[in-house]
């Protein structure tokens, strides 16, 4: 990489990775490896043609922190951005925002209403609702 080059998002969590395995459990970080193949995989070649399930033997790994951390990566991967958080928007459901986003009151309360919203309306007719 050009010592001015802007890095790009897969530099940026290749670099995030090095980090993150220094300091995870090793069985975490097998586990979030396959989840990010897997949603490599997904990206690639679609739903019906790959099995994302993590293996039975493997469910013990697959904490709250190893999917907070999946979270992130993708996000990365998405926005190109590293500045995300991990936060609670209500009803067991995480996503992820920017450092901006998490720390505006006023636009968490803004998401949170939202996913609210979402939930009751598919408490309401039983389908998933559109985005």
């Amino acid at each position: 990489m050009d010592d001015f080059a802007v890095p790009t998002p897969q530099d940026q969590v290749s670099l995030y990775l090095e980090a993150l395995e220094l300091q995870m459990d090793p069985d975490q970080f097998r586990v979030l490896g396959a989840l990010l193949e897997g949603a490599g995989q997904l990206y690639k070649f679609g739903l019906e043609q790959v099995d994302t399930a993590v293996d039975d033997a493997d469910e013990e790994f697959l904490t709250e922190d190893v999917m907070e951390e999946f979270l992130v990566i993708v996000g990365m991967l998405t926005t190109g951005r590293m500045d995300q958080q991990v936060v609670d928007i209500g009803g067991g459901i995480v996503t992820v925002v920017t450092q901006d986003v998490a720390t505006d009151p006023a636009r968490m309360h803004e998401l949170r209403t939202w996913a609210a919203q979402q939930r009751a309306l598919r408490d309401a007719d039983g389908s998933a609702p559109d985005a």
